[in-house]
């Protein structure tokens, strides 16, 4: 697969998806959530949790007018390898999830494919150009192993060789390097059925072995082998081709996060990174959101006027429950809020909480809750059909205008319609 994607290049587009070990850390996402906030609580989730699995279609232009689509299907798992060693949490409700959809939790934790960012290789790097250091591997295997082969050895002739059994994943390199540092005269050769054969051998013989390309033990290789699905990561990056997902924005944090650098701090510097990475990319979320009343586009005549309507789009990515509807990743994004925010003032109800708040009108409607004063409380929602529904269920002010500057009235009308039953406990209407 690897050798396919460089050799191609990528004619036409990528589309990516993901699954994750979990989706929500402790601080949850708000409809109040300006860009950089919300950023800094979805990389706090994706500094919590891992990337389990991910597809991958790559779609090459036809001989006639046509593309053709190759999709892949790769489990993952953070690379373990000497001192280097990984955590990360697991949500139950995601583990349900992928379960219920017969996700293979073995071949995930087993045959995983190994991944690492940048800063991961470097450290790596740095631990081969010292002294090998075992952390990963169980240290009393190894000394088993080591007096297996040195009972062997001592009677071995040139040219015999032992067989070691249950050597797997990582562990077939890590012990190749141990034995081959405490024995000058053997060689290492990894066999199917995580099988590791030892043969002894001339030193001299030996090193001209050890300077081979083929040697799995060298340090590029090592490297190679550790980076695992980042190697194919880094080709779609030079491939510079058009990156799709639906509602994309965690996996770009996870991309980020996992094979490229840790997430930065600051949330423009994040945008400027994925921009660098993938200058193009399409959300379809974002863009079925925005298009589906344009009717004309049903019966377009060409090619070209579908491309037209996307092009509006291109960069623009769907924020999942946040302050604005999208995050512009090729320029400022644009600060126009969902619908009004609506100010809600309680009277002869001391103490009222944003929970009490949001609970007492939770049954008309979905909202977020901030407060604002002592008695006035700010409802924003995602759709305006809510909004109207909550405006009709009490006496409230309409507001408009970005949350996180000054509020100005958008409408100085009062709603005086309520809904057939009574008013919340402890509302009252408004003089």
């Amino acid at each position: 697969l690897f050798c396919g994607l460089e050799i191609s290049y990528f004619p036409g587009q990528m589309c990516l998806d993901m699954e994750f070990t979990g989706l929500h850390s402790d601080s949850q996402h708000s409809l109040f959530d300006l860009p950089a906030e919300w950023y800094r609580k979805g990389r706090q989730c994706v500094q919590q949790f891992t990337v389990n699995q991910l597809g991958l279609s790559i779609f090459y232009k036809g001989m006639s007018n046509e593309y053709i689509a190759h999709s892949y299907n790769f489990f993952l798992f953070p690379a373990t390898f000497g001192q280097m060693d990984s955590e990360f949490s697991c949500q139950t409700s995601s583990i349900q999830f992928l379960s219920h959809y017969d996700f293979d939790y073995n071949k995930f934790l087993k045959d995983g494919i190994p991944y690492m960012n940048e800063t991961q290789e470097k450290k790596l790097q740095h631990l081969l150009s010292g002294n090998w250091m075992v952390q990963s591997f169980d240290k009393d295997k190894v000394k088993k192993v080591i007096d297996q082969v040195t009972c062997w050895i001592s009677s071995a002739e040139e040219e015999d060789s032992m067989v070691l059994h249950d050597i797997y994943g990582f562990q077939v390199i890590e012990l190749q390097l141990i034995l081959r540092k405490a024995f000058p005269d053997i060689w290492t050769i990894p066999l199917k059925d995580e099988k590791l054969m030892v043969k002894k051998m001339n030193p001299q013989y030996r090193w001209d072995l050890e300077n081979t390309a083929f040697d799995p033990c060298q340090r590029e290789q090592i490297l190679y082998s550790a980076r695992g699905f980042t190697n194919i990561f880094q080709t779609l990056v030079r491939a510079k081709k058009p990156l799709v997902g639906h509602n994309m924005l965690m996996d770009l944090l996870y991309l980020h996060e996992k094979f490229y650098k840790p997430l930065p701090e600051n949330y423009e510097e994040f945008k400027d990174n994925i921009h660098f990475l993938f200058p193009v990319l399409l959300d379809t979320k974002n863009i079925t959101k925005a298009t589906w009343k344009v009717i004309f586009i049903l019966s377009a005549p060409t090619f070209s006027q579908y491309i037209d309507v996307l092009t509006a789009y291109v960069n623009q990515v769907n924020l999942i429950r946040g302050a604005i509807q999208k995050i512009n990743f090729s320029g400022a994004d644009d600060l126009t809020t969902r619908p009004p925010l609506l100010l809600a003032t309680v009277r002869g109800w001391r103490g009222a909480t944003e929970e009490q708040i949001h609970q007492e009108l939770r049954s008309f409607c979905r909202f977020d809750v901030r407060r604002l004063r002592k008695n006035q409380f700010l409802l924003l929602s995602n759709h305006l059909k809510d909004a109207a529904l909550c405006s009709r269920a009490a006496w409230i002010n309409c507001f408009g205008g970005c949350f996180g500057g000054n509020i100005s009235p958008w409408t100085t009308k009062i709603f005086s319609q309520t809904t057939s039953g009574p008013l919340p406990t402890g509302w009252r209407p408004l003089d």
